[in-house]
């Protein structure tokens, strides 16, 4: 219990002093709390000193705290989406968002499919769909932090980003859910999964009207309460879809879809508190499967070719959608630049295909390389693009071309 406390204690510090140092230097917290569960694993510190500071009998509640940690920060990721907002701009965006997940997916599953031989990957088709999806995954929340701080978020540019990463987040989702429903073994589970579909219409049909009737009663004054259940019910639904044979992370997010959008103020801040207390214990866990020392030659020319995979899929495949959508120069390479952030989002996947046992420690450890470098790589491809971090409350600046986009949006706005 000891060790446990003190490593707790530790991880939280440090993941908390990486964080702020990565926002230091322009990029999302994100980045210096991956840092913190690598500099934790093998690749730093070594096998047996690593051992030694997270001992053997203390990972297993770490990565308990590791599971409530997610799942909190699922939920939060599904308060943050906005369907109605997909649903209001599907036809403007939803071939952005189809081209931006679909051709990394694909060149994602042709370099699954070269290196299956290296890694014992189980069901060929499996492997393949895992890394398709892997590489394709755009971070939703870590997305919306970045469009917020540099104040976005209201824009054109920040509102298709919004919409695209939603529609390929809700693609991952389903693609992940059915690598896990042929990677568990054993066909005695496999019924618990048509349940799944019931579930989902109980929650909208059922939940989420109870839940506005809730919001509509005043309830958001009572941010204890409202915390308590939106809590509470992400780790019910998340136990229920590990029950069903997917995953806790489905349950969480949904459940943070559902929830009454007129109570996110009330319930998100105590999310976020809880998050900061139990999500470093994530990196932690997933940093202890990093060991990049044991990479050899052949491991470097896969991560070459991940890397050409995931940059080239993402950002070509976004960027000319959006120019065939008639957006200019400047906004689709500044759209193209936010759909390649994975963060968060990315690790949470990787590490179920590690756990399920699609990927091995190896390449495990070149994908979670791939989603650090992808997402620290954001920041410097907005600025290539004109888009700088705004000091203090001042927007920042808009290019000719995005000026124009946006008068052309608020014109249309005006027509309707």
């Amino acid at each position: 219990m000891i060790f446990l406390l003190l490593d707790l204690v530790l991880i939280v510090g440090a993941a908390r002093l990486l964080g702020w140092l990565a926002e230091k230097v322009g990029q999302p917290a994100v980045i210096g709390e991956i840092v913190a569960g690598i500099l934790a694993g093998p690749t730093v510190l070594g096998a047996h000193l690593s051992e030694t500071v997270f001992p053997h009998d203390t990972r297993s509640y770490l990565t308990a705290f590791a599971n409530v940690g997610v799942m909190i920060f699922m939920f939060s990721a599904g308060l943050e989406m906005d369907l109605r907002s997909v649903a209001g701009r599907r036809r403007s965006v939803a071939g952005i968002a189809l081209s931006a997940y679909l051709v990394p997916f694909a060149l994602g599953s042709v370099v699954a499919l070269w290196a299956l031989a290296r890694h014992d990957g189980g069901n060929r088709l499996n492997f393949a769909l895992f890394i398709g999806c892997a590489l394709a995954v755009t971070a939703f929340p870590v997305l919306a932090r970045i469009l917020h701080d540099r104040k976005l978020l209201g824009t054109r540019l920040g509102q298709s980003a919004m919409t695209c990463a939603a529609l390929d987040d809700v693609l991952a989702w389903c693609v992940l859910a059915v690598v896990i429903g042929i990677a568990r073994p054993g066909l005695d589970h496999h019924w618990r999964l048509l349940l799944f579909v019931p579930l989902v219409v109980v929650l909208w049909w059922a939940v989420r009207p109870a839940l506005d009737r809730l919001a509509g009663a005043g309830s958001e004054k009572n941010t204890s309460n409202m915390v308590f259940l939106g809590v509470a019910g992400a780790l019910l639904l998340g136990a229920t879809t590990e029950w069903l044979g997917l995953h806790l992370i489905f349950g969480a997010f949904l459940f943070g879809v559902v929830f009454p959008r007129r109570l996110r103020a009330a319930v998100d801040s105590g999310a976020q508190l809880l998050s900061s207390i139990f999500l470093p214990a994530f990196f932690v866990v997933a940093g202890l499967q990093v060991d990049l020392g044991a990479i050899d030659r052949a491991g470097i020319a896969e991560f070459a070719a991940i890397m050409f995979a995931a940059l080239v899929g993402k950002l070509g495949g976004t960027y000319l959608a959006a120019r065939l959508g008639r957006s200019d120069r400047a906004e689709a390479a500044a759209l193209a630049a936010l759909m390649n952030t994975r963060g968060l989002t990315e690790l949470v996947i990787l590490n179920i295909g590690l756990t399920i046992g699609v990927i091995d420690e190896r390449l495990y450890s070149l994908l979670v390389m791939m989603a650090l470098i992808t997402t620290a790589m954001t920041a410097p491809l907005l600025k290539l693009c004109g888009i700088t971090a705004p000091r203090g409350d001042r927007p920042p600046e808009a290019t000719k071309e995005q000026r124009r986009s946006d008068s052309a949006v608020e014109a249309e706005a005006t027509a309707q």
